[in-house]
């Protein structure tokens, strides 16, 4: 229940802060410097998060036909050290876990449908996977991702949709679905969102 909590706090920040208009169509975050690498594909290690969030971000209707950027909602980038900026109390465990980098996209699929799309850059594996775990610990996470090992990506139930987590390389993503009227469905798509993130992905 705590996790909800969490999840459902972030989604009215989230609206409140398009609402605002607190940043252009790539907002990038001014946090502290990460150590080296260069910021653009997953095991970066640090870098520039504008340049992450351009590696990640979903094209309207190129990698996902009918899916297009929610223009309410601008796209989110920055270094863990800014997620406060957006997610109240809820950014602990992810800077706990060595979130270096972020990207945030709201996307509009077939009405109902909508998807909140986070790619974050851990640096290592390792890091990586500990997030991973720890999501999957708190949320009881236990709906299977299509084509994906439950070590890998899994999912759990929310109103109407699915939040489901993947670790690849020391990339974790988030894809939050909602407008569903079963979670297989839900699921199928979560499985194509990762399926992309896994060309991006070095």
């Amino acid at each position: 229940m705590h996790a909800v909590s969490i999840r459902s706090s972030f989604v009215a920040l989230f609206a409140v802060y398009a609402v605002l208009g607190c940043g252009s169509s790539t907002t990038s975050g001014t946090g502290a410097a990460g150590t080296g690498g260069t910021g653009g594909g997953g095991a970066s290690g640090g870098g520039d998060p504008t340049a992450f969030g351009n590696t990640y971000k979903i094209s309207d209707n190129v990698e996902m036909p009918g899916w297009t950027q929610d223009p309410t909602t601008p796209l989110w980038t920055g270094r863990g050290t800014d997620l406060s900026s957006i997610i109240d109390g809820g950014n602990v465990p992810y800077l706990q876990h060595g979130c270096l980098l972020a990207m945030y996209q709201s996307l509009v699929g077939p009405d109902p449908q909508i998807c909140t799309l986070v790619a974050m850059d851990f640096g290592t594996a390792a890091n990586a996977t500990s997030m991973f775990t720890y999501e999957q610990q708190l949320t009881s996470a236990d709906v299977p991702i299509p084509g994906y090992d439950a070590s890998v990506a899994i999912g759990y139930s929310v109103l109407a949709g699915i939040t489901a987590y993947a670790h690849i390389n020391a990339s974790y993503f988030e894809v939050q679905l909602s407008g569903y009227t079963d979670n297989a469905s839900a699921a199928q798509v979560a499985a194509q969102f990762l399926n992309v993130m896994k060309t991006k992905t070095k």
